[in-house]
């Protein structure tokens, strides 16, 4: 009886296949290309440990924090809990060709059980002066760029809609406001950004509000407290970051997404979505 074992016609021809499949897999496992090692090097990339700047009653150029909702509306979760922090994330097209944080990253919140390379960004100046160690103050633009990327900065940004409503963000899930699309935050590389390029520098900026819209004008300039609830503004487009509810499924688990968008109730004042604190340290209420 004739088998795959007898090596004549077709049963050799699937013989030679099974044989070259098997030596194209222990090769592509050899140079680490398989999809299982990659993932396991995105892994220890993303959740690489690192210290954020000692604790103090002020937010400082140059210290690394990490951007907490204070609290999260979402059904079966608590912040208290889960210690929610702004995100960096990578999808399975781009983790095939890259495990690293590149400009091809999303953003959203994510449990924070210790600060580490995607959940922690580097407070830098909005108007390339060298601010490094001065107090960051409420009203001042300021940037948040990744931790592991100082020789080549990349950074947080947003940018508004044009003409035809689209963005020149492109993500994996968005959110929406009364149907509109929300504007989404993505991640550029500073050498993309000035007069002249692709981003303008402005979309790079944000600065922080007093949490209490009566008490912005007085605050307005003075140090910037941590782990305290205030409002992130995006100065491009006078959008605030927005956390949402809304939970979605990613590589790194189900995560929250994140937008630019204003949330106020009927007094005028901005709702949970929008209330944020810079943490450069563990304390969590």
């Amino acid at each position: 009886m004739y088998r795959p074992v007898v090596r004549i016609g077709n049963w050799f021809e699937d013989i030679c296949l099974e044989t070259d499949k098997i030596v194209q897999f222990k090769l592509s496992r050899d140079r680490g290309e398989l999809l299982v090692e990659k993932t396991r090097h995105l892994f220890d990339n993303f959740h690489k440990e690192i210290n954020l700047e000692a604790p103090k009653e002020n937010i400082r150029f140059g210290a690394v924090v990490q951007l907490m909702p204070v609290d999260l509306h979402v059904c079966q979760y608590s912040s208290s809990d889960i210690h929610p922090a702004l995100s960096v994330i990578i999808n399975e097209r781009v983790v095939r060709h890259s495990q690293k944080i590149n400009d091809e990253c999303e953003l959203t919140i994510a449990p924070s059980v210790k600060p580490c390379v995607r959940n922690s960004f580097r407070i830098a100046s909005g108007d390339e002066k060298d601010r490094e160690n001065e107090l960051l103050k409420y009203g001042q633009q300021f940037r948040l760029e990744c931790v592991e990327t100082e020789d080549d900065p990349l950074m947080l940004f947003s940018a508004p809609k044009s003409s035809g409503l689209s963005t020149m963000i492109h993500t994996t899930f968005d959110s929406r406001k009364f149907g509109e699309v929300n504007l989404p935050l993505g991640l550029c590389y500073k050498r993309n950004c000035g007069p002249g390029k692709e981003i303008p520098m402005a979309f790079t900026n944000w600065y922080c509000q007093h949490i209490d819209p009566h008490k912005r004008f007085e605050t307005d300039g003075t140090p910037l407290p941590s782990n305290k609830p205030l409002v992130i503004t995006h100065l491009a487009t006078n959008r605030n970051l927005a956390a949402e509810n809304v939970v979605i499924q990613t590589l790194f688990g189900p995560e929250f997404l994140v937008s630019v968008q204003n949330y106020k109730n009927v007094y005028k004042r901005e709702t949970w979505k929008n209330i944020w604190m810079i943490s450069n340290g563990h304390q969590f209420k």
